[in-house]
């Protein structure tokens, strides 16, 4: 009896082998899938502007920080760049960039690049959200000292800087804020006026490292009454991986509020 067991036992072990293996051989072989690490994992929708404001000083000379946080208020933005800014001085008794934080409703960090009629005078970044830090990078300018001002925030760093006007400044100056925002953990988004155009020499080499949001209609910033030059940019650093896919990229219809006009961009960044 058990050596029958046993025999029947052998036959079934086989036939089901047998139908497994058919089964197997029929079936397509899916060999098993590697991992892509460049696949975003994480995304973000930010509005963003960009405004060298002038300090606040329209082409018709009045001092006007309503007339510039009415326009950061209607474009709902998360973050904004700023250029020109006056701290207590004394042809602006005032701190520009706090009274704009007050009338926009957003955080303010001050970048002060100089010493200025006993006050300060530099840069600036206004963010809805409440600053993780700061940090000022001096960059070089033979007429004046200029700065990078980068602002951590949860998911991103947001920068402004305000480049040089001579071009063997703004080459070196690209070069340092490579380096500098090549060390983040984060996406890097830096916005600024470059005082340079899109094909410069300047421009080229941050585009080899950043993605530099494309011309939106006409992209001309300067003058504001007649603007003929393209010298404001957002960018985002690529260096990491990180993606900008920009679904809207506008410079604005401000013609007299400074002597620039500001640039709009709403951008899904994935990372």
């Amino acid at each position: 009896m058990k050596k029958i067991n046993l025999a029947l036992l052998a036959l079934f072990v086989t036939v089901f082998a047998a139908i497994a293996c058919s089964k197997s051989e029929d079936e397509p072989q899916v060999p098993p899938q590697p991992e892509n690490p460049a696949v975003p994992t994480s995304s973000i929708e930010l509005r963003l502007l960009c405004y060298n404001v002038h300090k606040c000083v329209g082409l018709d000379d009045k001092y006007s920080p309503e007339r510039i946080a009415k326009i950061i208020k209607d474009n709902d933005v998360e973050a904004v760049a700023l250029q020109e800014l006056d701290s207590v001085t004394m042809r602006l008794p005032v701190d520009v960039l706090g009274e704009l934080a007050e009338q926009a409703g957003m955080y303010p960090t001050f970048g002060p690049a100089i010493d200025f009629q006993g006050g300060k005078y530099g840069i600036g970044v206004l963010t809805k959200q409440k600053p993780i830090s700061s940090r000022r990078v001096p960059l070089p300018c033979r007429s004046e000292p200029r700065l990078l001002l980068i602002v951590e925030l949860q998911d991103y760093y947001f920068c402004s800087t305000h480049l040089s006007l001579h071009e063997a400044d703004r080459v070196t100056s690209i070069g340092i804020i490579i380096s500098e925002l090549s060390k983040l953990n984060k996406p890097v988004i830096i916005a600024g006026d470059f005082n340079d155009s899109r094909n410069s020499n300047a421009m080229k080499q941050l585009a080899s490292e950043f993605y530099v949001f494309p011309k939106g209609g006409n992209a001309n910033t300067f003058p504001a009454d007649k603007p003929k030059s393209e010298i404001d940019f957002m960018a985002l650093y690529t260096g990491k991986g990180a993606k900008a896919t920009v679904k809207n990229h506008t410079v604005l219809n401000c013609p007299v509020e400074s002597d620039h006009r500001p640039i709009f961009a709403k951008v899904l960044v994935e990372w």
